[in-house]
């Protein structure tokens, strides 16, 4: 199936942001109860090691994505981890959400970071959940290339896969939103709104999570992405993992200095 790199709506900056929000409070549930990024814990953590990383900069985080969930698993084996959550819209009030249920163990930035360009001062390992397939593969390989660039480790984890029954599994995404909307905390009228009166949020989960398919990257294609930066110093592991329970395979990969530890900002 040829990738094609349509628009999701989430990404316009004419989205109007309650939307854009009960979007994303509604794939952070989502994510947390299908705990799709189960596989991802063994594979940080030996991420983390070769890296001697023990800061995380999530980027394009959302609402705060699997990481609720997916910390306590991450330091089950591997210790203590810092992360903090970064976007280019960051949605405030998930974000203090989920700050303020982990007991501040799970951090973000208010101001806007742009994947591609990370700030000066932002180290630690780099990690992309349900969202490199946002990016058309020049902006992709920027995201790669910016890692190189500051000595820094990167994980790509996708759980939407390119396919027949990946497209399949969005169909039911609209009744899903109709179901679990009821159940989604801090309670906002604005979200009954944009769900049940208007409902632009079971629209735009139905077309962004087809869009998601028909854009995420194969493994081979990530591979290729990594070829070009052949030469720079780094490994790059690429492929697909699944655990058991977890509604679909991971697809991922992971690069890192080969020289020595990552920068780390203590």
């Amino acid at each position: 199936m040829r990738r094609l790199h349509l628009a999701e709506i989430e990404d316009q900056p004419w989205c109007p942001r309650p939307v854009r929000d009960a979007a994303t409070d509604y794939l952070e549930l989502m994510i947390r109860l299908g705990n799709a990024y189960a596989p991802v814990a063994p594979l940080l953590r030996r991420a983390l090691r070769r890296t001697g990383a023990r800061r995380i900069v999530d980027l394009c985080s959302g609402g705060g994505g699997p990481w609720p969930r997916l910390l306590p698993e991450l330091e089950r084996e591997g210790g203590p981890v810092e992360v903090v959550l970064t976007d280019l819209y960051p949605n405030l009030e998930a974000l203090r959400r989920v700050r303020d249920a982990t007991g501040g163990r799970l951090a973000f930035r208010e101001e806007s970071v742009d994947a591609t360009r990370i700030p000066p001062g932002l180290d630690g390992f780099r990690t992309v959940f349900t969202a490199f397939h946002h990016f058309p593969p020049e902006r992709a390989r920027a995201i790669l290339r910016d890692a190189v660039r500051a000595r820094q480790g990167i994980g790509v984890f996708e759980a939407t896969e390119r396919s027949p029954a990946g497209l399949a599994a969005m169909l039911p995404a609209p009744l899903a939103v109709l179901l679990a909307t009821p159940f989604i905390r801090p309670f906002r009228p604005s979200r009954l709104l944009w769900t049940y009166l208007l409902p632009a949020v079971p629209a735009l989960v139905l077309w962004d999570g087809v869009v998601s398919c028909l854009r995420t990257y194969t493994p081979d294609e990530l591979r290729a992405m990594a070829d070009e930066l052949a030469g720079e110093g780094y490994r790059w592991e690429i492929g697909r993992a699944r655990s058991r329970g977890a509604p679909a395979p991971v697809t991922y990969l992971l690069g890192w200095p080969e020289e020595g530890a990552a920068r780390t900002q203590p």
